[in-house]
Protein backbone atom coordinates (compact mmCIF):
# COMPACT_ATOMS: atom_id res chain seq x y z
CA UNK A 1 0.00 0.00 0.00
CA UNK A 2 2.37 2.72 1.20
CA UNK A 3 6.14 2.78 0.86
CA UNK A 4 8.36 4.11 3.62
CA UNK A 5 11.29 6.23 2.52
CA UNK A 6 13.41 7.32 5.43
CA UNK A 7 10.96 8.75 8.03
CA UNK A 8 8.30 9.63 5.43
CA UNK A 9 5.34 7.56 4.28
CA UNK A 10 4.59 7.83 0.57
CA UNK A 11 1.14 6.90 -0.74
CA UNK A 12 0.76 5.27 -4.15
CA UNK A 13 -0.30 7.70 -6.88
CA UNK A 14 1.37 10.70 -5.24
CA UNK A 15 4.71 10.29 -7.08
CA UNK A 16 6.85 10.56 -4.01
CA UNK A 17 4.97 13.45 -2.33
CA UNK A 18 4.48 12.80 1.34
CA UNK A 19 1.71 14.16 3.58
CA UNK A 20 4.30 16.44 5.15
CA UNK A 21 4.89 18.08 1.75
CA UNK A 22 1.19 18.79 0.98
CA UNK A 23 0.12 21.86 2.94
CA UNK A 24 -2.77 23.99 1.71
CA UNK A 25 -1.72 27.27 0.18
CA UNK A 26 -2.67 30.65 1.64
CA UNK A 27 -5.04 31.29 -1.29
CA UNK A 28 -6.77 27.94 -0.75
CA UNK A 29 -7.18 28.61 2.99
CA UNK A 30 -8.63 32.06 2.26
CA UNK A 31 -10.98 30.61 -0.36
CA UNK A 32 -12.25 27.92 2.04
CA UNK A 33 -12.67 30.45 4.87
CA UNK A 34 -14.72 32.72 2.57
CA UNK A 35 -16.79 29.77 1.36
CA UNK A 36 -17.49 28.67 4.94
CA UNK A 37 -18.43 32.22 5.95
CA UNK A 38 -20.83 32.52 3.01
CA UNK A 39 -22.44 29.18 3.90
CA UNK A 40 -22.91 30.21 7.54
CA UNK A 41 -24.38 33.58 6.51
CA UNK A 42 -26.80 31.88 4.11
CA UNK A 43 -27.78 29.34 6.80
CA UNK A 44 -28.41 32.12 9.34
CA UNK A 45 -30.55 34.08 6.88
CA UNK A 46 -32.52 30.97 5.92
CA UNK A 47 -33.11 29.92 9.53
CA UNK A 48 -34.32 33.39 10.52
CA UNK A 49 -36.44 33.93 7.42
CA UNK A 50 -39.93 35.14 8.18
CA UNK A 51 -42.70 35.08 5.61
CA UNK A 52 -46.03 36.69 4.90
CA UNK A 53 -49.10 34.47 4.58
CA UNK A 54 -52.07 36.10 2.85
CA UNK A 55 -55.39 34.31 3.40
CA UNK A 56 -58.15 35.23 0.96
CA UNK A 57 -61.58 34.26 2.30
CA UNK A 58 -64.20 33.83 -0.42
CA UNK A 59 -67.86 32.86 -0.49
CA UNK A 60 -69.06 35.31 2.15
CA UNK A 61 -72.84 35.60 1.73
CA UNK A 62 -73.60 38.20 4.41
CA UNK A 63 -70.97 40.94 4.93
CA UNK A 64 -71.44 41.11 8.70
CA UNK A 65 -69.31 40.35 11.74
CA UNK A 66 -65.68 39.30 11.59
CA UNK A 67 -63.60 36.50 10.13
CA UNK A 68 -61.45 34.83 12.80
CA UNK A 69 -58.37 32.95 11.53
CA UNK A 70 -56.06 30.52 13.31
CA UNK A 71 -52.72 29.21 12.05
CA UNK A 72 -51.75 25.80 13.43
CA UNK A 73 -48.92 23.30 13.35
CA UNK A 74 -49.52 19.56 13.66
CA UNK A 75 -49.18 19.39 17.45
CA UNK A 76 -51.67 22.21 18.11
CA UNK A 77 -54.16 21.67 15.30
CA UNK A 78 -57.64 22.79 16.39
CA UNK A 79 -56.41 23.36 19.96
CA UNK A 80 -54.30 26.46 20.28
CA UNK A 81 -53.30 28.59 17.25
CA UNK A 82 -49.69 29.65 16.80
CA UNK A 83 -50.87 32.86 15.17
CA UNK A 84 -54.30 34.33 14.68
CA UNK A 85 -56.08 37.39 13.52
CA UNK A 86 -59.53 38.88 13.14
CA UNK A 87 -60.80 41.07 10.30
CA UNK A 88 -64.08 42.90 9.80
CA UNK A 89 -66.28 41.52 7.04
CA UNK A 90 -67.30 44.36 4.74
CA UNK A 91 -67.48 42.57 1.38
CA UNK A 92 -67.91 39.13 -0.18
CA UNK A 93 -64.14 38.60 -0.03
CA UNK A 94 -61.80 39.36 2.89
CA UNK A 95 -58.00 39.16 2.89
CA UNK A 96 -56.13 38.58 6.14
CA UNK A 97 -52.35 38.85 6.25
CA UNK A 98 -50.25 37.06 8.85
CA UNK A 99 -46.78 38.61 9.07
CA UNK A 100 -43.49 37.15 10.30
CA UNK A 101 -44.42 33.49 9.96
CA UNK A 102 -41.38 31.18 10.03
CA UNK A 103 -41.04 28.54 7.31
CA UNK A 104 -42.75 25.25 8.08
CA UNK A 105 -45.82 23.07 7.66
CA UNK A 106 -49.10 24.63 8.74
CA UNK A 107 -52.87 24.43 8.51
CA UNK A 108 -55.42 27.26 8.67
CA UNK A 109 -58.85 27.15 10.23
CA UNK A 110 -61.26 30.08 10.09
CA UNK A 111 -64.88 31.04 10.57
CA UNK A 112 -67.18 33.99 10.04
CA UNK A 113 -68.37 35.22 13.43
CA UNK A 114 -71.60 36.75 12.13
CA UNK A 115 -72.94 37.79 15.56
CA UNK A 116 -69.56 39.00 16.90
CA UNK A 117 -69.64 36.86 20.05
CA UNK A 118 -66.04 35.68 19.54
CA UNK A 119 -66.80 32.00 19.11
CA UNK A 120 -68.02 29.53 16.50
CA UNK A 121 -71.70 28.99 17.24
CA UNK A 122 -72.99 25.44 17.02
CA UNK A 123 -76.38 23.87 16.97
CA UNK A 124 -77.70 20.41 17.64
CA UNK A 125 -74.95 17.76 18.02
CA UNK A 126 -72.23 20.46 17.83
CA UNK A 127 -72.74 21.16 14.14
CA UNK A 128 -71.56 24.74 13.34
CA UNK A 129 -74.27 27.26 12.49
CA UNK A 130 -71.77 29.84 11.23
CA UNK A 131 -69.71 29.55 8.03
CA UNK A 132 -66.22 28.04 8.40
CA UNK A 133 -63.34 26.82 6.25
CA UNK A 134 -59.92 25.20 6.24
CA UNK A 135 -56.75 25.50 4.19
CA UNK A 136 -56.76 23.51 0.96
CA UNK A 137 -60.58 23.80 1.28
CA UNK A 138 -60.51 20.50 3.16
CA UNK A 139 -63.79 19.01 4.32
CA UNK A 140 -64.21 16.59 7.19
CA UNK A 141 -66.59 13.71 7.60
CA UNK A 142 -68.40 13.71 10.93
CA UNK A 143 -66.18 16.49 12.26
CA UNK A 144 -63.32 18.72 11.21
CA UNK A 145 -60.83 17.51 8.58
CA UNK A 146 -57.50 16.04 9.62
CA UNK A 147 -54.36 18.11 9.82
CA UNK A 148 -52.92 16.16 6.88
CA UNK A 149 -55.90 17.17 4.71
CA UNK A 150 -55.35 20.87 5.55
CA UNK A 151 -51.57 21.14 5.72
CA UNK A 152 -49.41 23.16 3.37
CA UNK A 153 -45.74 24.11 3.30
CA UNK A 154 -44.80 27.74 3.80
CA UNK A 155 -41.31 28.38 2.42
CA UNK A 156 -41.79 31.92 1.12
CA UNK A 157 -44.45 34.60 0.94
CA UNK A 158 -47.68 32.85 0.01
CA UNK A 159 -51.33 33.49 -0.76
CA UNK A 160 -53.99 30.85 -0.10
CA UNK A 161 -57.71 30.90 -0.90
CA UNK A 162 -60.34 29.47 1.42
CA UNK A 163 -64.02 29.12 0.49
CA UNK A 164 -66.57 29.40 3.29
Amino acid sequence: MADIIGNMRVLPGYAGISHADTKPSYAYKKFMKTKLSMFMLFAAITLNAQHKLSIVVEGIEEPTGHVIVGLYDKENFMKSPLNGQMAAVTAETVTIVLENVPPGEYAVSLFQDENDNGKLDTGLFGIPTEKYGFSRNAKGKYGPPSYEDCQFVLDGDMEIFIML
